[in-house]
């Protein structure tokens, strides 16, 4: 570090490795680091490695839940309220060549967090309910939004005309060429409407909007994924929703990207572990003039020049 004078006195900012700036009236010069020190401990390497699949089931979804987050503090984005409420949910690694090339896993992700009560779901993977009540109505081609709309509010006391329903798709896939698994995101939604004779399945998933033994749920037959139902309302130039989470509907491909299997094969790719062998639980053997793994049988008294 050097302090300059004369016309000097009056830079401010970064020259190649130096960097100028302002005190007490004078100019300072330092030199930036030349190398910065990327740590690898086991904790910021599991981390690191969760982090991909988060971001791109953020990526994939994120036009979809506009204003899903409803209470963030000043200068938070729903962006950093779903990673920040998701990183601690699942832990599903990838490589880094996996996240490059567009890959993602379906997993059971927080989506929504507000102040309507939550659609609570009994069930899981092809099958569910949601605690929607349909009373008598059977969802089928011939029932028009009017009759949907009039079912919900008429047995559900949460539900008014005006509310929407909305309903979040995730399906698994797998690239055919690289064999990397991705998502599709997909969501329809209807507004509670008392007047509208427009057919309900001309608007919404059929798999979304099905009678399940009297209630709103799931039917099988669209694929491995994940989804979950929204009710969602405007209230005072504000948008209210419920809190939700995704239905696993996708355990198989979940398995073969969790656990420390999948952590192994993912953090060689961001380069490796990086501990010390006197941080208690980082590390167990060592090796001595020997390969990894090994330990060596210290010389006994009779092998050791002991005198000399």
């Amino acid at each position: 570090m050097a302090i300059l004078n004369g016309i000097l006195k009056k830079l401010n900012g970064s020259a190649g490795s130096l960097t100028f700036k302002q005190v007490n009236g004078q100019t300072v010069v330092s030199e930036k680091p030349s190398t910065v020190r990327n740590s690898r401990t086991p904790s910021q390497q599991r981390q690191r490695t969760k982090w991909g699949n988060v971001v791109q089931m953020y990526k994939g979804i994120c036009p979809l839940i506009n204003y899903g987050f409803e209470s963030k503090p000043v200068g938070c984005s729903d962006y950093n309220m779903f990673m920040k409420t998701n990183m601690k949910l699942t832990d599903i690694y990838l490589t880094r060549e996996e996240v490059a090339g567009g890959g993602c896993i379906a997993a059971p992700y927080q989506l929504t967090q507000g102040s309507l009560p939550a659609i609570v779901v009994t069930g899981s993977a092809d099958n569910a309910r949601t605690d929607i009540k349909l009373g008598s109505l059977k969802i089928d081609a011939s029932t028009t939004v009017k009759d949907f709309s009039a079912a919900v509010v008429t047995n559900n006391p949460d539900y008014d005309y005006g509310d929407q329903i909305s309903f979040f798709d995730v399906l698994q896939r797998v690239n055919a060429v690289t064999q990397i698994p991705y998502c599709q995101f997909l969501a329809t939604n209807v507004v509670l409407d008392k007047t509208s004779e427009v057919k309900l399945l001309d608007l919404v998933s059929k798999y979304g909007f099905a009678t399940v033994d009297g209630y709103l749920g799931h039917i099988e037959g669209e694929g491995n994924g994940v989804y979950a139902w929204v009710h969602s309302r405007k209230d005072s130039g504000k948008t209210l929703v419920s809190t939700q989470m995704f239905v696993d509907n996708n355990a198989e491909m979940i398995a073969e990207y969790s656990g420390d299997q999948a952590y192994k094969r993912s953090v060689k790719t961001y380069g490796g572990e990086s501990s010390s062998f006197l941080t208690p639980g980082t590390a167990t053997t060592t090796a001595n003039n020997g390969s990894a793994g090994e330990t060596e049988t210290p010389p006994s008294s009779s092998d050791s020049d002991l005198g000399s």
